[in-house]
């Protein structure tokens, strides 16, 4: 970093832990499972798939009227 007066500084980074059971994965590894994947939905379209919405559980709630003129 550099400061207004031109001082230059270095910070040490700081490290957290991760997830408990975090593994790293090379990310070779996930390009490939990503094009596998890719391939799969290819594959799953061109067989004519059908893909079905389902809504959430958001989808049917009524909505709370959160006007601020809203009559109690």
């Amino acid at each position: 970093m550099t400061q207004r007066d031109s001082w230059s500084t270095a910070q040490q980074p700081f490290f957290v832990p991760g997830p408990s059971g975090y593994v790293p994965t090379d990310p070779a590894e996930k390009a490939n499972q990503a094009a596998a994947l890719a391939a799969q939905v290819a594959a799953f379209r061109k067989a004519g798939g059908k893909v079905e919405v389902i809504a959430g559980p958001s989808h049917g709630a009524q909505k709370r009227n959160t006007s601020r003129n809203a009559k109690a």
